[in-house]
């Protein structure tokens, strides 16, 4: 050690303040140096200091990571975060943390609002909810809720649930929306449906509800209400070509969609009383021919066709052709 030390800082010469050179004479209060040894003290005591203070530093830096960067920190902290949450909801958390806070009363429901109603009323679907004021908002089932109601209220398809903290519930009304009616029973008793988009029968019209509305027949029972009766697919799918609303064919000018056993999909227009035979299957292709055909018998001058004179047509009357039968009496 003594050895790479004096080869770190030189080898120094023998001391002006040492008594032949044995060292320090102890016998003395205090030591006076020459300008020459003074100037070697300080060489020295800084050769000392930068080496202590270089051990220093590289002994830090041995026992010190890296800083890592503040935005890879907050990166991983917040994805540390969304885990720890997914796993605590998916894990049931939420329920259990509602279960602790049921009873504080600063949680208890005091205003309970109905948003939505078009055909139903607030006051119906609040009572028919079953949700008390002052029950807790972590009491709030929605499942149950849409169950209550649509007990009570024929036009309720959903409720969605939504809470205003601390205090408020707010129900949110998804109602039916009629698409068209369907004739439902035998033929001379049967009762007029509204049907929904996806097929269900969800109300019985009664006087002074609106009828305006493209009717189909052919259907005696429903069965069941939950799924579309079998068959109804074909006209549901017209319908909804017909709701793109091309002129020639928009689905107000369609009055009637009759299914018949023997010629399949029948309809009939608003302002015309002939029948138009879809038959069975390919209802997309059949619908943009229909329409070519219509735009022909809507400009009479043009094409020499007068749609006055037609009594049928028929759509599938061979393969990719299109039959119009003319009354010969007009």
């Amino acid at each position: 050690m003594k050895k790479w030390l004096q080869k770190k800082f030189g080898t120094k010469k023998q001391s002006r303040y040492t008594v032949n050179g044995g060292g320090v004479e102890t016998s003395r209060a205090s030591y006076s140096f020459n300008g020459q040894d003074k100037k070697q003290r300080r060489t020295l005591l800084k050769k000392l200091n930068l080496y202590w203070s270089s051990k220093k530093d590289r002994g830090a830096t041995s026992y010190q990571s890296a800083p890592e960067p503040k935005g890879l920190r907050k990166a991983l902290l917040a994805l540390s975060l969304v885990c720890v949450a997914g796993i605590f909801f998916k894990s049931g958390g939420f329920s259990l943390f509602g279960l602790l806070l049921e009873d504080i009363d600063y949680f208890r429901i005091t205003e309970i609002k109905v948003e939505g109603c078009r055909n139903s009323s607030p006051d119906e679907i609040r009572a028919a909810s079953g949700v008390m004021v002052s029950a807790s908002l972590f009491s709030v089932d929605q499942q149950r809720i849409t169950e209550n109601v649509r007990k009570e209220s024929l036009w309720v398809d959903q409720i969605s649930v939504a809470r205003h903290w601390p205090d408020t519930l707010i129900l949110r009304v998804h109602e039916f929306k009629p698409h068209a009616l369907i004739a439902l029973g035998q033929e001379d008793r049967a009762e007029l449906y509204y049907l929904d988009k996806n097929g269900y029968a969800f109300i019985k019209t009664t006087f002074g509800m609106d009828l305006d509305f493209p009717v189909i027949t052919g259907f005696e029972d429903a069965g069941d209400q939950e799924s579309a009766p079998a068959g109804l697919e074909g006209p549901l799918d017209l319908l909804r070509l017909a709701g793109t609303n091309n002129p020639n064919l928009p689905v107000q000018s369609i009055s009637e969609l009759h299914m018949d056993e023997q010629e399949g999909l029948v309809l009939y227009l608003v302002e015309h009383p002939f029948p138009i035979f879809f038959g069975d299957g390919d209802i997309r292709k059949k619908y943009v021919r229909l329409r070519k055909v219509l735009e022909m018998l809507y400009k009479p001058r043009r094409t020499g066709m007068d749609i006055g004179r037609v009594a049928y047509i028929k759509m599938d009357y061979l393969k990719d052709k299109v039959i119009v039968g003319y009354d010969e009496s007009g």
